[in-house]
């Protein structure tokens, strides 16, 4: 057999295949959800971790303590976005104030449910550029692409890449970002399903789904970057008006929440203007409260890539390759909500003091640009001449079917009614019994204060005896002795509105594993409280405090 005909067979086989492929998309994308979850599970097992307790970014305290105020009926300072709190408020009740015991159910809800919607996301993105077979194609690589990225590193990195930030990126810890990335997706999918289709139904939930992403975490809204630009680029005006407008909604409800927690919305300030006939009062938008364009700095990221991945060019360049593949197959919207959707993330995060390369920061915070990262890298295969031409109607993506009003009702009640009526029904939170703020070095975390972390003080010939209790937890703990002078707390001093900040002024003096401690020199009339801390390397020497138990006097005399 010549060469020739040995070809031809394989490219006539291969094309059979795709064929029986192409007409199981069910069973291909549950095999691939299986495979995902196996995968991850697998992962979760054999990474470094302290029970439930894998490396966490930093706000997963805040975030969960806000949840648990917010079942409370209770609002906290609000400093971060409400709607991931929102959806831990009903776990808490259950689990208690402390992320550590929410793990468990928390990371079966991502992994379970946001891990399927993402693939599927990623699937329907795929298709949309060139069909079933890419959309698999596009799928395949969203489950192994975490993994086959780590070897990609130096070896002193891959540590950093693949036990610091890998389980953020698959839904692992308490923090927003995954579940911010998912919402993205989900936002992208509508958006161009109601450019495809010029549906005002599609557009008005991915509308929904954006301003849901924003509520939890503002930056999010970049999006609206890619999707303005598609509706631009695909002339269909009414269909991005709508969009628009399905949006407003959300960003009223994030600046109520912004007000009612902290007196004021933190991108808006008052600016008081001296007039010749008196004074008067401008608002201001504080740019610079979020947007830190610093070249240099980028620069400097750019050389720390050089540094710890082993070819800079390819990471630089491979988006945009992809951009001229999916360019090439003509579908311009799509490529202008990508291109959009990942410059706006790259200038407005990656430019920013705060995305660190060496850190692992700079993954995380463009995490939720991911997903175009990879639909771009995934095209990449169109840009193989005549490929598009021979795959012919394979490239056609199947029809979307319409968005009907119940789903918009269900997405406009989960993340406009509910919240609303939650933050409306809450009072700004008072003093200092169920939460407390802590200034970890300028980094302001706030805390829960756990009831049932028991905790006794009692005279002894030693000197002061501490004896507490703390309930099993999800991970091993220490605990951290704060002592204080007479009262251990500072609050400030507001009228109720908006909510009270009460700051840990005890100082820590020993750090145990025991439920017991003696004070030998203990100032008169001392004030004692327990912090719970735990980390992801079981190591008392770092890791936040997650939860301090209520204050307790030393008996005078």
């Amino acid at each position: 057999m010549s060469v020739a005909s040995a070809a031809a067979t394989a490219a006539h086989g291969a094309g059979r295949t795709s064929d029986r492929l192409l007409a199981r998309p069910r069973v291909v994308v549950g095999s691939l959800i299986g495979f995902q979850l196996l995968v991850t599970l697998v992962y979760a097992l054999s990474v470094q971790r302290n029970g439930w307790v894998f490396f966490q970014g930093g706000d997963q305290i805040w975030l969960t303590t806000q949840g648990w105020l917010l079942g409370q009926l209770e609002l906290p300072p609000t400093e971060l976005g409400y709607l991931w709190s929102l959806v831990l408020m009903p776990i808490m009740w259950v689990t208690g104030p402390t992320y550590v015991d929410a793990l468990p159910p928390l990371i079966a809800l991502q992994v379970l449910v946001l891990g399927p919607v993402a693939l599927l996301c990623v699937y329907d993105l795929g298709c949309r550029i060139g069909g079933r077979l890419l959309g698999y194609w596009a799928s395949l690589l969203w489950v192994i692409a975490p993994f086959a990225t780590i070897p990609l590193f130096v070896d002193r990195y891959q540590e950093r890449f693949g036990e610091q930030f890998l389980p953020q990126a698959l839904g692992l810890t308490a923090m927003s970002d995954y579940p911010s990335m998912v919402l993205c997706l989900a936002a992208a999918v509508f958006v161009v399903r109601s450019i495809d289709a010029s549906r005002l139904t599609d557009a008005v939930l991915a509308g929904l789904l954006l301003g849901a992403a924003g509520a939890m975490k503002p930056p999010n809204l970049l999006l609206g970057v890619g999707a303005a630009l598609a509706y631009l680029v695909a002339r269909r005006w009414r269909v991005g008006v709508v969009f628009g407008l399905a949006i407003v909604p959300s960003l009223l409800l994030l600046a109520y929440w912004k007000d009612k927690g902290l007196g004021g919305i933190p991108v808006l300030s008052l600016e008081e203007t001296r007039l010749a006939a008196g004074s008067a009062v401008g608002v201001t938008i504080d740019f610079d409260r979020y947007f830190d364009l610093n070249l240099d700095h980028w620069l400097k990221q750019m050389d720390e890539l050089r540094e710890f991945f082993f070819s800079p060019r390819v990471a630089q360049w491979a988006p945009i390759a992809g951009l001229v593949a999916v360019l090439r197959v003509r579908r311009w919207p799509i490529a202008a909500l990508l291109a959009g959707w990942l410059a706006a993330f790259l200038v407005v995060k990656g430019f920013s003091p705060r995305a660190t390369i060496e850190s692992g920061s700079f993954w995380r915070l463009l995490m939720p640009a991911w997903p175009a990262y990879l639909l771009l890298f995934a095209s990449i295969p169109l840009l193989v001449p005549t490929l598009a031409r021979r795959l012919g109607e394979r490239l056609r993506p199947p029809e979307p079917r319409a968005v009907t009003i119940p789903w918009i009702a269900v997405a406009a009640a989960l993340s406009l009614a509910v919240p609303a009526t939650v933050i409306a029904a809450s009072s700004p939170l008072e003093g200092p019994d169920l939460a407390l703020t802590q200034d970890d070095g300028g980094n302001f975390i706030l805390t829960s204060v756990d009831a049932s972390v028991n905790l006794r003080v009692e005279p002894s010939a030693e000197g002061t005896r501490l004896t507490w209790v703390d309930p099993v937890r999800r991970a091993n703990v220490f605990y951290r002795v704060y002592r204080a002078a007479g009262e251990d707390v500072e609050c400030e001093n507001t009228d109720g509105h908006p909510a009270q900040s009460c700051y840990v002024r005890g100082g820590p003096i020993a750090v145990t594993r025991a439920t017991e401690y003696v004070d030998a020199e203990p100032p008169p009339g001392a004030t004692y409280r327990i912090g719970v801390g735990t980390n992801w390397v079981d190591d008392p020497a770092f890791g936040d405090v997650f939860a301090f138990s209520r204050p307790a006097t030393a008996p005078v005399g």
